[in-house]
């Protein structure tokens, strides 16, 4: 097998595993190295049909060769016949010499023949396996980019929940100290008022009010008892 078709073979054989390793460690320097090394595949695969094509050529020709060589044999044992009927010994040697020098062509251009078309038949075999290869890495390299990208989206999107977790419990903890502020704020305004209200003797007022002594103010039945009266 030719160096650059064994390349490709054992690429095919043996280059999934290293690029499963790789992932692993890098997911995308690894991911890059693949596609490099399918597109590096794909060249030499190229190279490797043209190749196919020129044997597939040659092994064309070659039986074309070996076709007209048992066509030349055929024609001229019919000729020996027709020398040996005549009983001329001389032309008779003459064309058993020619066909002995036909087969012995014909013996090399079938070996040959032969040596190409096993040739064909191995090229075919290891073409058609790199193909089946390559497709499979394909395939695969479409695969681990997939998980690749939905785990990297998972990761994003549990990144930004932690994120809008932490904003809500921060907010929740602003909240709590505005209302904290708000409750000692009403808290120093009722003791402000009570302040006041004690230094102008309006909480004295008031005490005598709820004791019933001083001003008080009027009920609804005192006045409509006073209404009620002016009407006499």
């Amino acid at each position: 097998m030719s160096g650059w078709l064994k390349t490709i073979f054992d690429f095919g054989r043996g280059k999934v595993n290293e690029t499963g390793e790789a992932i692993a460690s890098d997911p995308r320097v690894a991911m890059a190295a693949m596609e490099q090394s399918i597109r590096d595949a794909d060249h030499k695969q190229a190279q490797a049909r043209s190749a196919l094509t020129d044997v597939m050529a040659q092994d064309r020709l070659a039986l074309k060769a070996v076709a007209e060589l048992e066509a030349k044999m055929e024609e001229y044992e019919g000729y020996a016949v027709a020398a040996d009927a005549k009983g001329d010994e001389p032309l008779l040697n003459e064309v058993v010499d020619k066909i002995a020098e036909i087969e012995t062509d014909l013996v090399a251009k079938r070996a040959m023949q032969e040596g190409i078309s096993e040739q064909v038949k191995n090229l075919k075999r290891t073409v058609a396996e790199t193909e089946r290869n390559i497709k499979s890495m394909k395939t695969e390299i479409k695969t681990v980019k997939a998980t690749e990208y939905a785990q990297q989206a998972a990761i994003e999107a549990s990144a930004k929940y932690s994120g809008a977790s932490s904003d809500t419990s921060k907010a929740a903890e602003r909240l709590r100290r505005i209302k904290e502020n708000q409750a000692h704020r009403q808290a120093k305004m009722e003791v402000a008022r009570e302040l006041e209200q004690a230094t102008n003797g309006d909480e004295l007022k008031t005490k005598l009010a709820a004791a019933g002594i001083g001003e008080s103010r009027p009920g609804r039945e005192d006045i409509m008892a006073r209404i009620r009266n002016r009407r006499g």
